[in-house]
């Protein structure tokens, strides 16, 4: 779906390839819950929560796509129609954060890492398809363990906190 607004950028799915990547993280840093900030029509929900049994939460702010989404609910995934900036990220034991970059604005990005950062545990964090303005803050405040860059828009970052 093409957003025509000013705060979400169009739903792009994440990539296959990207999600097998994640999918080793998540075994390799022994995660058990995630979730997956502007989660659109479920592609990472359905791989990780349906397929990979790991348990995971959605939050998808466009109605629509959310009501799509819905379909994918079990007793592993549950899916939230807010806002991702005004979510409550600190009520469950997140471990991982997936943001494959719903956000149109860069200072509403900036707002969601510094939202993440002050959760006092350590949490990992998975951005997919940032500009690369977005790529270098990121580098700046997080502690990038690995990447993948396909090209300027197409790439995954695996984070934690510095």
């Amino acid at each position: 779906k093409y957003s025509n607004n000013n705060f979400l950028s169009d739903s792009i799915p994440c990539p296959f390839y990207f999600l097998k990547k994640i999918e080793k993280f998540l075994k390799k840093k022994k995660i058990k819950h995630v979730l997956d900030l502007g989660s659109g029509y479920g592609k990472a929900i359905y791989f990780f929560g349906k397929i990979k049994k790991y348990k995971i939460d959605g939050v998808e702010l466009d109605k629509e796509i959310y009501i799509e989404s819905l379909n994918l609910k079990n007793n592993d995934i549950n899916i939230y129609n807010k806002n991702i900036l005004k979510y409550d990220i600190s009520n469950k034991k997140y471990e991982l954060f997936i943001i494959n970059d719903p956000l149109k604005k860069f200072s509403d990005l900036k707002k969601l890492i510094n939202k993440i950062l002050r959760i006092k545990k350590k949490k990992y964090l998975v951005l997919i398809n940032l500009s690369k303005e977005k790529s270098n803050y990121i580098k700046k405040y997080l502690k990038v363990l690995d990447e993948i860059e396909i090209s300027s828009k197409r790439n995954i970052y695996f984070c934690s906190k510095k």
